[in-house]
């Protein structure tokens, strides 16, 4: 009779251990997915800046060139030069903030 009492509170005991386990798990396989979602979430935005970065500088440099061709009336050549000059500024925009993004984590 004692045995079987002994082995009811060990079985109850161990599955209270038991429960315990599995509810740590998942508390902590929670964490883990949040942390997941929240790294996520960061290098989406840092991939967006550096992709704005580059593109601002096409951008600006061809509307630049666009705007000094229509007024003097030169149609390609500032298109172009202006054009060349952006994309050269924003490759050089997206280094540096890589570098500053490189430095800061």
């Amino acid at each position: 009779m004692k045995l079987e009492n002994e082995a009811n509170k060990s079985s109850k005991n161990t599955s209270d251990v038991i429960d315990r386990v599995n509810k740590i798990k998942s508390q902590e396989s929670l964490i883990r997915t949040s942390d997941n979602i929240e790294k996520r979430g960061k290098s989406l935005g840092l991939a967006f800046r550096l992709s704005t970065e580059l593109v601002s500088g096409i951008v600006v440099g061809g509307v630049m060139g666009w705007s000094i061709d229509k007024w003097l009336g030169t149609k390609p050549w500032f298109l172009l030069i202006f054009f060349i000059l952006g994309i050269a500024a924003g490759i050089i925009n997206v280094i540096k903030t890589a570098k500053s993004m490189n430095s800061e984590s």
